[in-house]
């Protein structure tokens, strides 16, 4: 079965105060009738896997990670990257068209408390595709204390990054 979160995430005071608190920031968005594709799968073999599949696609899905959060900073804002002037006004286009869809929070900071207990935030920038126009990468990756440092690779079983994906693990 994929992970749930761990005992260490679900009881961090940082990370409940900022869950219990703001809901909203964290809405699970897909375009998978959740409930449609529970009942076709309701007589699959792998009730584990399907269960934490359907977990996952209801309340999000949780990376194969069990930290300690208290070995890690409250938060912690990544410094921006300088983008150019395209690159700016092409990730800042980009970023409104994510918030209209609502893979991407609207924004709730200020200049005073950058972000909530809990969050990081991970540098953005922009590559150039092959037509020449730009491709906006969010990278979880940068930095000592990144999203995805905390994921030890031997951990990671299922390529998950499409519906084809999932069919194909199922």
């Amino acid at each position: 079965p994929l992970p749930s979160p761990p005992t260490s995430i679900l009881s961090d005071s940082a990370t409940l105060f900022t869950l219990t608190n703001f809901p909203h920031l964290f809405q699970v968005v897909t375009p998978i009738n959740v409930d449609l594709f529970a009942s076709l799968l309701s007589s699959h073999p792998n009730r584990p896997f399907v269960d934490s599949v359907i977990r996952g696609l209801r309340e999000g899905f949780w990376p194969p990670a069990d930290d300690d959060p208290t070995l890690y900073a409250t938060s912690r804002d990544f410094p921006e990257r300088p983008l150019s002037p395209p690159s700016l006004a092409f990730a800042r286009a980009q970023c409104d068209e994510e918030q209209r869809l609502g893979r991407f929070s609207h924004p709730f900071a200020s200049a005073d408390e950058p972000l909530l207990p809990g969050m990081i935030s991970v540098p953005v920038h922009t590559v150039p595709k092959k037509s020449g126009k730009l491709r906006l990468v969010v990278d979880h990756s940068a930095g000592d204390f990144s999203p995805n440092s905390h994921i030890a690779r031997d951990d990671v079983h299922n390529d998950l990054d499409t519906v084809q994906h999932l069919g194909q693990n199922l």
